[in-house]
């Protein structure tokens, strides 16, 4: 008998760029899952950052400390949102995906180190809704407040997009 079994799933935590920057001063991690090329170009600064390529994730996600709260990130948040999901699937409890990703950390002016005038994905040009660029800011990146029971901060300010 080869029975296929289920795990349901809670639906990924997602805090912005903003709510980030609290949790990582407070402790948290911040993973990044962009590859390298992109890394090389532009980094997240001033912060705890453990690198692994998306495409090295399946491998590597071990690496990942369990002890402490994770925030998975990546340019728009759509591979950081897959990966959030499949830390969830490995038991990870205090994990979240960083809404909008780099894009919106560099709408912010939060720090980086590199050129961000290299970028590919323009501050604001693309939410991870769909295919990456495809949406217009603001289309669709804050149609759903964030739960206002969470640690994110934003609450239902984050549907005005006040905060994020």
């Amino acid at each position: 008998m080869n029975e296929t079994v289920k795990k349901e799933l809670a639906e990924a935590s997602e805090v912005c760029p903003t709510t980030t920057r609290g949790l990582l001063a407070k402790g948290a991690l911040l993973v990044d899952v962009r590859e390298q090329n992109e890394v090389d170009q532009v980094a997240f600064a001033d912060c705890e950052v453990l690198h692994i390529p998306m495409s090295e994730f399946e491998q590597r996600w071990r690496e990942v400390p369990r002890d402490r709260e994770v925030i998975v990130a990546c340019a728009v948040g759509a591979r950081s949102l897959k990966a959030t999901y499949y830390l969830m699937y490995q038991g990870y409890g205090h994990v979240a995906n960083m809404k909008h990703g780099m894009a919106r950390w560099l709408e912010r002016g939060f720090p980086v180190s590199g050129d961000v005038s290299e970028q590919p994905v323009k501050a604001g040009s693309a939410c991870g809704c769909g295919d990456e660029g495809s949406q217009s800011a603001g289309s669709c990146c804050s149609d759903k407040p964030t739960d206002p029971k969470s640690e994110s901060g934003c609450g239902a300010s984050n549907a005005a997009g006040s905060c994020c």
